[in-house]
């Protein structure tokens, strides 16, 4: 397909306004790079000539419904010039839908599929913190260093175009590691790639679910109301340093569960199913009749399989990225069923499905104690423990239950903080879960010293781990750190008046709104920075843009680094320095 990058550059220091601010430069590749700045009317109308002449078929970019799309539309009004960007000069058209606490929007190119990476961010990377484009590319493994916008109109010219070039450089390299999975799961659920990629994974399942069920001739159905359910089981023996962890995980430990069980919509607390009692509550599964959902998973393992055979004799992307896609939608079959938006809704199925889970992990952990086993920490479908005959353990494990457990990682360290906070030192290579450094409410600053601390101490350098902790709160209490590596992000949940209690981001909207005319909308991201002054860290919450060094708040970064490694250093049984703070 011939595809199209493009990135719009506004004119505007900071939170830019399409209807005051115009456009510094645009870029895009196609056939070849091209740059355009100057006069504005010649950018945008430069850019439409080329869109059209190159004639794509495929339109990829970064937030270009959020952004690009919506500052074009309304820039190119000024000059008369119609963005008929669609197949046979059709105009685009522009709409949203809300998803995870933010409205997605959404341009559509007649004739052309577009898509918005930035969707794709959002739904399958729920862990980066603001989903932007450095944090996407740096959790496939490419290295890329965003500049805000505040500082990117501090650049010359030159250096704005070089910025340009490499944010298109890394977007088709992101988008060559994305597309085959994303094309790979349009595929397997039968949706168009341009609608896919902005459906929850809930809805992708549903599609499947939906199709399946009418072959059955089974109507809509919910059972079970709304309600909470107990989740997973998560225990920690204590908090502390191990070695040799064997961390043991269930492969597909949910859709196998289903598979053994019968469990689906249409099979758990029917009236003519079999009871079985399980943590005490009872259900009544229909077991002569398989199930969709297990008819489903039974097919998608079976292709999974196959295609992992495939992929032993030789590596292949397109396969990858098959046995990828059904992977995350098998492991989606036990949400939806307790999804209230799933056409086929039974939470009675979702709480069977996580009571068993609970049931087996709990199981297993008593194995692994009565074969000589310690078991250190346990979470949903892992475990992890020092000690006893791993090859023993897991051939009893899996010949005592209708799953199978194989071994994750084995790490030389492991360090635990608390539930679901901790660190395996692996091959030596550092996995961490639930740290500050991987949060996005902590300053930049903080994470990278944190990072640094662990690193070194993980690896049995105290006096590197102290000499580190030093060293960044010197350069916070001496004022040697810029304004973006003290922010932390805060996101808009509703419109700033909406708020019952004030919150970081709603103060820091409200006082853009009253001071430079600036509206957020529900969803947005700041990026925010405590100054001196009266009252609360909250009543002091400013955009960083704002901010210059002098009014920085550095009692509060430096108590709250004091705080953050202070709780890091704990575990390690080691003093943090020969003096306290």
């Amino acid at each position: 397909m011939k595809t199209l990058y493009f990135k719009l550059l506004p004119a505007a220091k900071f939170f830019p306004d399409p209807r005051r601010d115009g456009i510094d430069m645009l870029a895009a590749y196609g056939d070849e790079l091209r740059i355009w700045e100057g006069s504005e009317r010649e950018i945008i109308k430069s850019f439409v000539d080329y869109f059209s002449k190159y004639d794509p078929d495929r339109i990829i970019g970064f937030k270009q419904d959020y952004e690009d799309f919506p500052y074009l539309l309304e820039r190119a009004k000024k000059y008369d010039i119609e963005l008929n960007l669609g197949k046979g000069e059709k105009k685009i058209e522009s709409s949203g839908k809300y998803f995870r606490g933010i409205i997605l929007k959404r341009t559509k190119i007649p004739g052309r599929e577009n898509i918005d990476l930035f969707s794709v961010a959002w739904r399958d990377f729920p862990r980066l913190p603001t989903k932007e484009l450095d944090e996407l590319a740096d959790a496939l493994g490419i290295r890329f260093e965003r500049i805000p916008q505040f500082r990117l109109m501090e650049r010359s010219k030159e250096e704005r175009k070089e910025y340009l070039k490499k944010y298109l450089d890394i977007l088709m390299k992101v988008a060559d590691e994305l597309i085959p999975f994303q094309e790979s799961l349009s595929q397997l659920c039968g949706v168009p790639l341009e609608e896919q990629v902005r459906m929850t994974v809930g809805e992708l399942v549903d599609v499947i679910v939906v199709r399946e069920m009418k072959k059955r001739g089974i109507k809509e159905l919910r059972i079970g109301g709304k309600g909470w359910y107990e989740g997973g089981y998560v225990w920690l023996k204590a908090p502390g340093v191990y070695e040799n962890v064997v961390y043991l995980d269930f492969q597909s430990m949910y859709p196998s569960i289903i598979k053994a069980w019968n469990i689906s919509p249409e099979t758990v607390n029917m009236q003519d199913g079999e009871e079985v009692e399980i943590e005490g509550t009872k259900y009544r599964i229909i077991k002569d009749v398989k199930g969709v959902i297990p008819s489903i998973i039974e097919d998608f393992l079976k292709r999974r399989l196959e295609i992992k055979q495939k992929l032993k004799e030789r590596y292949d992307k397109k396969l990858d990225s098959q046995q990828r896609a059904i992977k995350v939608i098998t492991n989606a079959m036990y949400g939806y069923m307790g999804w209230n938006g799933a056409t086929y809704y039974n939470r009675y199925a979702a709480q069977l499905i996580a009571s068993l889970a609970r049931f087996y992990i709990k199981e297993v952990k008593k194995i692994i104690q009565e074969m000589g086993g310690d078991v250190i920490y346990v979470d949903t479908d892992g475990i992890q423990f020092t000690g006893g005959n791993v090859d023993e353990v897991m051939e009893k494990i899996n010949g005592s239950f209708p799953l199978n457990i194989e071994v994750e990682r084995v790490a030389e360290k492991a360090v635990y903080w608390a539930k679901k906070k901790y660190v395996h030192l692996s091959n030596g290579k550092i996995e961490a879960v639930g740290l500050e450094y991987i949060r996005k409410d902590y300053p930049p600053i903080v994470k990278k010293a944190q990072r640094e601390i662990i690193e070194a101490l993980i690896r049995g350098d105290v006096d590197k781990a102290r000499d580190i902790r030093i060293q960044y709160r010197n350069m916070i209490k001496n004022g040697e750190v810029p304004i973006e590596e003290l922010a932390t992000v805060e996101q808009l949940t509703k419109k700033p008046e909406e708020y019952e209690k004030a919150t970081k981001a709603s103060v820091a909207a409200k006082l853009l709104r009253e001071k430079f005319g600036v509206e957020l909308h529900r969803g947005s991201y700041l990026y925010i920075v405590i100054v001196k002054g009266a009252g609360g860290p909250t009543y002091r919450a400013r955009p960083m843009e704002l901010v210059s060094p002098e009014e920085v708040d550095r009692e509060y970064y430096l108590k709250l680094y004091d705080e953050t490694i202070k709780r890091t250093f704990e575990p390690f049984n080691v003093s943090i320095s020969r003096r306290w703070f």
